[in-house]
C-alpha cells in the first residue's frame, strides 16, 4: 500500500498534465478555479483511505465532518449552549473517527469512487452555482484524484 505522500505526488504529476492539455485547449485560464480543482484532487487522492484505522486523513475527514453537522446544527436550530456543541461535536468526531471498516473496502471500489464524486459535485454546484461545464470540470478532476489512488493501489 503506498504511503499518502506517494499517492498525493502521483495525483499532482497527473493533474498537471491535465491542466496543461486543458488549459493549451483553451478552456479555462482562471488560476484560482486551477488551485481550487488541485486542492479538490489531492484531497480525494488520499480520501479512500478513510476506511484505513491508522490513516491521517480519516483523522481530518471526522474533524470536518463533525465541524459541518455542529455548525449546520447550530444555524438552523438556535443551538447557544456550549456544552452541547462541545459534547456534541466530541461524540461525532469520536463516532466518525473510530467507526469500524475494512480497509480496501467500499471506499476502494469503482462506483463508490462515481458516487462520492457526483454527491460532492452536486453539492458544489448547489453552493457555487456555476455552468454546467464547471459541472463537468470539477466532476473530472475529482474523480481523476480518486481514481488515481486506486490506481496505485492496484499497482501495489
Amino acid at each position: 500500500m503506498p504511503h499518502w505522500k506517494v499517492h498525493l505526488l502521483f495525483n499532482f504529476f497527473v493533474i498537471l498534465i491535465w491542466i496543461f492539455f486543458l488549459l493549451n485547449l483553451g478552456l479555462f485560464g482562471n488560476s484560482i478555479l486551477i488551485i481550487l480543482l488541485i486542492f479538490l484532487s489531492s484531497f480525494f487522492s488520499i480520501l479512500p483511505d478513510i476506511d484505513s484505522p491508522k490513516s491521517k486523513i480519516r483523522d481530518i475527514f471526522a474533524v470536518i465532518i463533525a465541524s459541518f453537522i455542529v455548525v449546520y446544527f447550530i444555524l438552523n436550530f438556535s443551538l447557544n449552549s456550549v456544552l452541547y456543541i462541545l459534547v456534541g461535536f466530541i461524540f461525532l468526531y469520536l463516532f466518525f473517527r473510530f467507526f469500524p471498516t475494512k480497509h480496501r473496502g467500499l471506499t476502494h471500489s469503482f462506483w463508490f469512487s462515481i458516487f462520492m464524486t457526483l454527491i460532492l459535485t452536486i453539492i458544489l454546484f448547489q453552493i457555487f452555482s456555476f455552468s454546467f461545464k464547471g459541472f463537468f470540470v470539477y466532476f473530472f478532476f475529482i474523480l481523476s484524484g480518486y481514481l488515481s489512488h486506486l490506481f496505485l493501489d492496484i499497482l501495489s
